[in-house]
């Protein structure tokens, strides 16, 4: 083990841990909506607080699926072709986002078994 030295910061103590897996302001987006990328910012951020972008363009593309599916010469097209690869990969995403909340699951569950075994039972006997 190395002396401590105020002037070699490799002998300091670790303040923070090994890994750190934390997010940071959960559901909070990038996206700024101002008068350079919006006609009306106020109502576009109103609209966008109770309905996101994602559940926007998610109704629009159930509808475009109802009508591809009421004219399958639609779904021949290219624009159909791309819809349908599109809807796949949306699809997939959100697959891929409920294994991740499921495993985060698991582990947080596999934790509170070994730290609070009767928190568990009653949080397993409840579901």
């Amino acid at each position: 083990m190395t002396a401590f030295s105020w002037f070699d910061p490799t002998t300091w103590p670790s303040m923070a841990p090994g890994t750190l897996n934390q997010p940071i302001l959960p559901g909070w987006s990038f996206m700024t909506v101002n008068e350079g990328n919006s006609s009306d910012p106020a109502a576009e951020q109103r609209i966008v607080a109770g309905n996101s972008y994602g559940r926007q363009i998610g109704r629009m593309m159930d509808v475009v699926e109802e009508l591809v599916k009421r004219d399958p010469e639609v779904a021949k097209t290219d624009a159909g072709k791309a819809f349908e690869a599109l809807r796949k990969d949306v699809e997939a995403a959100k697959d891929g986002a409920k294994t991740d909340r499921l495993k985060k699951l698991m582990t947080d569950l596999k934790a509170l078994k070994t730290a609070d075994p009767q928190a568990f039972k009653a949080l397993i006997d409840e579901v």
